[in-house]
């Protein structure tokens, strides 16, 4: 994880953000928890770069026209990071082996197994995948009035449910 308090590089910023909060089955109990994820309302901005990683005069923010759900988190502000595990206690810090990678992943909160992001926001009818409207409405969105800064390699350009609910 990067230390907090170092030069982080991010690649996502946004003047606003939302939590989305929805209930997971855990693949490894059966129980049921609450899981969380950011997503970022349009004219949030994202870092675009050469693909080689040249020198940083290469790089430049462009502001999204549409909104977008973050995972794969690998750099949050203590502020976010304390809000998001307000709202569901086991979302910290992980190596997912599945994934061969480490960022911020939500853990059933009755036995602790880490829920993998790609499970969550890829697979259909994941907690942040859903494929109804039904499905759909079942996702909370908790719009926070502060800045968002972070690092993810997981950025799904207007999901469904998010699109209908936020402008």
């Amino acid at each position: 994880m990067p230390e907090q308090g170092l030069n982080v590089e991010i690649n996502i910023r946004s003047s606003r953000y939302l939590i989305a909060s929805a209930i997971e089955t855990c693949r490894h109990c059966r129980a049921h928890t609450r899981v969380v994820a950011l997503a970022l309302p349009p004219r949030h901005e994202t870092l675009s770069g050469d693909a080689d990683g040249e020198a940083a005069a290469q790089e430049s923010w462009e502001v999204a026209s549409s909104s977008a759900l973050l995972f794969f988190v690998e750099y949050l502000p203590e502020a976010v990071l304390r809000t998001l595990v307000q709202l569901s206690p086991g979302y910290r810090f992980d190596y997912s082996a599945a994934s061969m990678a480490s960022y911020f992943a939500n853990h059933c909160a009755a036995c602790g197994w880490a829920m993998d992001d790609h499970e969550l926001h890829c697979e259909p009818d994941g907690a942040f995948l859903p494929t109804s409207e039904e499905r759909a409405f079942a996702v909370e969105l908790i719009p926070i009035d502060e800045p968002l800064e972070a690092l993810a390699a997981g950025y799904a350009v207007d999901p469904q449910f998010l699109g209908l609910r936020v402008e």
